[in-house]
């Protein structure tokens, strides 16, 4: 359902961190930042159908291209799913491994 999906990257993640089990979360904090690829068919996927990524929510695409340095990389993250969902799972992450 479009109205409950997340629109800001922060309520996207404590959705995720919410749902996840204990196992899950050690799983993510214990991997390397740079091998977050391996996330991109599962948690990303989830992310990408159960957010509406790639349905319409304009909300949380735009929430992740403001995320982005320049002007070519906010308008290639505004049209992206993918690059959209890895940039959540690695906020995610981060929040794993502050606590």
């Amino acid at each position: 359902m479009k109205s409950l999906w997340p629109k800001t990257i922060s309520d996207a993640v404590n959705r995720i961190i919410d749902t996840m089990s204990e196992k899950e979360k050690s799983s993510l904090r214990s991997t390397q930042f740079n091998e977050l690829i391996k996330f991109h068919f599962c948690l990303g996927s989830f992310i990408r159908n159960e957010f509406g990524l790639n349905n319409g929510n304009d909300a949380l695409m735009k929430a992740c291209s403001r995320s982005r340095r320049n002007d070519f990389e906010r308008l290639f993250f505004l049209n992206d799913p993918d690059e959209a969902s890895g940039f959540i799972v690695e906020e995610v992450w981060k929040r794993l491994n502050i606590k």
